[in-house]
């Protein structure tokens, strides 16, 4: 990880292994910002994060090779700076090493298309580990706009002090203790929803790593499984967006069978294997390719 203070003015450079998408990283940001927690404002995307126990407003700027990181209202301490840089490594998959994936991922002809068409494509995951899972159980069986809603609703109930205006993600602590009854109607959920996104806050208080620094994910698995409404593929898709795993893989995912032609998720997982190891990455280039078509 390369990691430098840009001169002049207080940004520090955490630079990608090889080249970044800038406008990539701004439209997956922009496509599940979540009312009162992410800002636009020009070229640069706001945001709060949890810093082993402090609270910074981040302002993220892109280029080529990069992402440029200020405080927002408050300069980064020297101290938080590499707590900083880890996460923004982690949150854009700056670290990953991209010729090996696009080449390998460039002998499907579909792919082939999809990795000329965008080479410097990263994964994107979460800042948080908390709302990767809480926003993962928002956005079952609906669109990626109501998963919004229902963020922005818990969010302007629950969530943690306004910094500069914006909110943090609510802890996983906060929500176990919040009443079903009440979480319910605030957010409009149905009652099972309701049940597993207090589920998931209460294994994620006994896994006691409700807001790591660095965005890692606490639970297996087999773990997510275990809750109630967790299934395959809201494991699977926290797999690839949270864990980051390079090679997770979600067959059942909707938008991956439309983009593979409308194919059963059983053939997906079978069209999947020539990917490995990077069937995740094959993944954000298919749902990619599927969202900017036109």
């Amino acid at each position: 990880m390369d990691v430098t203070r840009q001169d002049p003015g207080p940004a520090l450079r955490v630079g990608a292994t090889g080249r970044l998408d800038p406008l990539m990283c701004l439209a997956t940001l922009a496509a599940h910002a979540i009312p009162g927690i992410d800002e636009r404002v020009g070229d640069e995307h706001r945001r709060p994060v949890r810093l082993d126990g402090r609270t910074a407003t981040l302002g993220l700027r892109f280029t080529d090779d990069a992402v440029l990181v200020r405080g927002v209202g408050d300069p980064l301490a020297a101290d938080e700076e590499p707590a900083v840089a880890a996460l923004v490594c982690r949150w854009f998959g700056l670290a990953e090493d991209l010729e090996p994936v696009n080449a390998h991922l460039s002998r499907d002809p579909l792919l082939a298309r999809l990795v000329a068409r965008r080479p410097a494509l990263r994964r994107i995951g979460y800042p948080d580990a908390f709302e990767a899972a809480a926003t993962t159980v928002l956005g079952q069986q609906v669109s990626v706009a109501a998963m919004r809603t229902f963020a922005g609703r818990l969010v302007a109930r629950w969530g943690g002090t306004q910094v500069y205006g914006l909110h943090l993600f609510p802890s996983a602590d906060v929500v176990a203790r919040i009443p079903e009854d009440e979480l319910q109607a605030a957010i409009g959920l149905t009652r099972a929803r309701t049940r597993t996104l207090l589920a998931v806050a209460g294994a994620f208080v006994a896994a006691g790593s409700g807001a790591a620094a660095d965005g890692t994910f606490p639970l297996t698995r087999g773990q997510l499984l275990a809750l109630p409404g967790i299934g395959p593929w809201s494991a699977d898709y926290l797999a690839v967006r949270a864990r980051l795993e390079p090679d997770a893989f979600t067959p059942g995912d909707l938008v991956l069978r439309r983009a593979l032609g409308r194919i059963s998720a059983p053939e997906a997982e079978a069209r999947a294997e020539a990917w490995r190891p990077y069937r995740a990455h094959a993944l954000f280039h298919l749902w990619t390719g599927e969202a900017y078509a036109k």
